[in-house]
This record gives structure tokens, C-alpha cells and sequence, in this order.
């Protein structure tokens, strides 16, 4: 009975197994419905129980048929295999989002073809040259007719490549020569003296102009036969002014223009306010001894009045100026330096193959000036009031209606009109139509005023006296 039982729910448990896999791995291929027989999921490959020959006896469609089937296959994904245990397969597997964005189609149109346009390269700038001697300048070229000398300590060779730089296209009959000695200065205590050299070094080269750029070097103390001289102290001024004014004098007497250029800011505050200090005392030395003055600070700060590393060039370019020391220049800022030089010494390059500008000299090249007396520049103008009569080179320079007025403005004694106005006293001329006209009718010829005490000729003839002065 036990036996029995046993068995009997030992074929129970295998029948619930056979039926639980029946469900789980779905329908037998024999018992596939209409719906599941026209799926390829469940249908079992067409060559499942046949022969090889026979399978190879199958009808083939036409070369084309098979091209476009060929075609249809490619565009549709590939097929799954068949299995019967593939919904078991599919209870594992990650499923795939309810809303899944739309895959981006491949662009069917012809690639654009993008032609390469040539790449134009920005102009060169111009490059000058800087000649150790004037027999090298002229060797290089015979255009050269004037010679600008720049001598001086570490700062003269970035100005002397600037000024090169702007007469390549502007002056192209003007050759520079630099002559440039680091660690040197224009005080006693320099290692290269410039009160010497400075003379030959025009003489030899036949400098035109002389441009001195130094004084960087010469921000120490003094030491002297009696003691050392601290900067900038009574003793150290007068030591060094002496000093400038010796290397100015001799530089004078070589008979052709000078111009001494001023320190550049710094980028260290305190070094900063030596420069301006030592300019200060360049300048008042250059100009009592009648030399030109060229101050470069403004070109190098910026609108707030600080240092500039990087700023506008000549061009109006943006451009690294200083070096990295914040001392130095570079290229740009040499020829910026030369921007201000070339201000100061463009009326004294006057190319002597101009017949009309070889005629002026330097002071007629400029037509801002005001003649207080002596003679008369082309374009200049004469203050009026100045003493003296006039010259007869003013007559003959002044248009004739302007002559003839000149002369009427002097009395019969040859007092000039200014000089009776403003010295004697004497009232001016009446102008018809002017607020002092005070003739009646308007426009009738007017006496001219009779002094005090003095009897008038109108009254004269009237036999009435003439009324007195209270």
C-alpha cells in the first residue's frame, strides 16, 4: 500500500513537471497556432528534417528577385535565431526603454566639398639697419646722404633699430649709426667715457644730428677726492651737473644739433622717481645750454598715468613694449622711442637735394614762430607793439596793401602808433562803424580829439571861445 501511494505521486510530480516546462517553453511545433505559425520566431527552419538534395531542389527565385531581396535584408535588421526556450530567454534579458529616442539616420547626401582659400600673411614690417660707421652706410648704399649718430648705454640700441626701422620708408637718404656701451653713464664714475668718444665718434662719422641716450647707469653715489657723495645730495648735484655740462659743451662745439633723450619709466616705483629726478636735471642742463630736450615718458604709461608693459604701438597696434625686466625695450618699443626723436629732429633733416627746402634754415622751416624784432621768416608773424620802425625787409616781404598800411601807422615824428597809444597817451584813430564812433550823423567824417587848454579852429572862426576843461 505504501509502495503503491508512492509511485502513484511520483507520477503526479513528473506529469506537474511535464506540464510546468509545457507552459514555460510554450506550444510544440506540431501544435503551433495560425497567429504563431506565420511568425519566423517560432517557426523552425525550412530545412529542419530534410535531405541535403532535397533542400538544394528548392525553388530559387530570378537573379533580380534575388537582388532586391538582397537589398531588403540589408535594410531590415537581422533575425533571431529559432529556439524553443527563447521567451525563458527573454524573461532575463534587459528590456528596452519605453521611449527610446530616435536613432539618427546617416546623411544619404554627397560630402561638401570645402575648398581651401589661400592664406594671406600680413606685410613684413620694415626692417632697418644700424651701421657701426658711416663708411659702412655709404658702402651699403650711395643714397645715403645724412648721418643720425645715436651713442649712449643699454637704451641707445633699441632706439638706434627704431630709428632705422621708421626711415626705411620715410627718409631713405638717412643712415643711422649707433655706437651703444652697456653699463655705461655720462656721470665720473662710468666705466666708458662719453665726454671723449662722444666728440670723435661725430667728428669721425660726419654726424648730421647727435642722439644721446644714457643715464640709467648713473643713479649711484659719487666717490670723490673728498668723501663719497650720496644721491642726489648737494654735493652729488653739483658733481654731476658739471659733469653734463662739460659732455654738452663739447658736443656744441662740434657744430651740429643734439638731442638728449630723457629716462623712460620703470616698472619699480622707487626706481621710478630716480628717473624723474635725474630728467628733471637733463633738462634744465640741455636747455641752458640751448640743446634739445626729447621727453619719451608719455608714450609709455597708460591713461592712468602707470606703467605700461603692453600698449598701442606706432600703428595703433597692440603690442608688447617692455622687456621683461620692465627696464628694457623691445622692437616695438624702439620704434616707438624713434616716434618721439623723429618729432624733434624732423625739421633738422632737410634733404639737401630740395633746391626750395635747402633754402630755409632752421628756424624758417618753422612757421609757428613770432618775430619780436629783426627781420622776417616766411610765414612767421610780427607782434604788434614791437619797437623800433619798421625794417625795410618787413616792407618788402608784406603784400603792398599791407606795406602801405604799416607805414601809415607811424606818427610824422616816426613814433610807431602802438608806441604814441600806449606811451604818449595819445587816443587812437576813430573807425567809422566802431562803438567809439560817436559822430552824428552816423557815418560823418569825425574831428580828431583836441587836448585839454588847447583852443580849437572851430571856435577860432565862430570868434566863440572854446570851452575849458574844468
Amino acid at each position: 500500500m505504501a509502495t503503491g501511494s508512492r509511485w502513484r505521486w511520483i507520477r503526479r510530480g513528473a506529469l506537474a513537471l511535464t506540464l510546468s516546462g509545457a507552459v514555460l517553453c510554450g506550444p510544440m511545433p506540431g501544435s503551433l497556432s495560425s497567429a504563431h505559425a506565420e511568425d519566423p520566431w517560432f517557426r523552425p527552419p525550412g530545412s529542419v528534417g530534410q535531405t541535403p538534395g532535397r533542400a538544394a531542389q528548392q525553388y530559387r527565385p530570378p537573379r533580380q528577385q534575388q537582388n532586391r531581396n538582397r537589398q531588403t535584408q540589408q535594410r531590415q535588421p537581422p533575425t533571431r535565431s529559432w529556439s524553443p526556450f527563447q521567451p525563458l530567454i527573454d524573461l532575463f534579458k534587459p528590456q528596452a526603454p519605453r521611449y527610446a529616442a530616435p536613432s539618427r539616420q546617416r546623411d544619404t547626401a554627397p560630402p561638401r566639398v570645402v575648398r581651401s582659400t589661400p592664406v594671406i600673411e600680413a606685410p613684413t614690417e620694415p626692417r632697418g639697419t644700424v651701421y657701426d660707421t658711416a663708411e659702412a652706410a655709404r658702402k651699403d648704399s650711395d643714397g645715403y646722404s645724412q648721418i643720425v649718430l645715436v651713442i649712449g648705454d643699454e637704451y641707445a640700441a633699441p632706439l638706434a633699430q627704431g630709428l632705422a626701422d621708421a626711415f626705411v620708408t620715410d627718409r631713405e637718404s638717412v643712415a643711422v649709426v649707433g655706437k651703444s656701451e652697456a653699463g655705461s653713464g655720462l656721470g665720473p664714475q662710468s666705466t666708458f667715457d662719453w665726454n671723449i668718444a662722444a666728440r670723435q665718434l661725430a667728428a669721425t662719422s660726419q654726424a648730421n644730428i647727435v642722439v644721446v641716450f644714457a643715464g640709467m647707469n648713473d643713479l649711484r653715489p659719487i666717490d670723490g677726492p673728498t668723501g663719497k657723495a650720496e644721491l642726489f645730495d648737494e654735493r652729488w648735484l653739483d658733481i654731476y651737473g658739471r659733469r653734463i655740462d662739460e659732455f654738452l659743451l663739447r658736443l656744441k662745439l662740434y657744430g651740429r644739433p643734439v638731442v638728449l633723450v630723457g629716462l623712460p619709466p620703470v616698472e619699480d616705483a622707487a626706481a621710478n622717481e630716480r628717473n624723474m629726478r635725474l630728467n628733471a636735471l637733463l633738462k634744465e642742463r640741455v636747455e641752458r645750454a640751448g640743446l634739445i630736450y626729447a621727453d619719451v615718458i608719455d608714450g609709455f604709461l597708460d591713461e592712468d598715468g602707470k606703467f605700461m608693459m603692453s600698449g598701442p604701438d606706432v600703428d595703433g597696434q597692440r603690442r608688447r613694449l617692455r622687456a621683461a625686466d620692465g627696464v628694457g625695450f623691445t622692437r616695438s618699443g624702439g620704434r616707438k622711442l624713434a616716434f618721439f626723436i623723429d618729432k624733434q629732429i624732423d625739421h633738422l633733416l632737410v634733404d639737401p637735394a630740395d633746391p626750395a627746402a635747402a633754402a630755409l634754415s632752421a628756424v624758417e622751416a618753422r612757421p609757428s614762430i613770432v618775430l619780436l624784432t629783426g627781420g622776417i621768416s616766411a610765414g612767421s608773424r610780427v607782434l604788434a607793439g614791437a619797437p623800433g620802425e619798421a625794417s625795410p625787409s618787413l616792407s618788402q616781404a608784406l603784400p603792398p596793401s599791407a606795406a602801405a598800411e604799416a607805414s601809415s601807422a607811424t606818427s610824422p615824428a616816426g613814433e610807431p602808433e602802438p608806441a604814441r597809444v600806449l606811451v604818449s597817451g595819445a587816443p587812437l584813430p576813430t573807425v567809422t562803424g566802431r562803438t567809439d564812433d560817436f559822430s552824428w550823423p552816423a557815418g560823418a567824417p569825425t574831428q580828431p580829439a583836441t587836448p585839454a587848454g588847447t583852443p580849437s579852429t572851430a571856435g577860432a572862426t565862430t570868434g566863440t571861445p572854446a570851452p575849458t576843461a574844468p
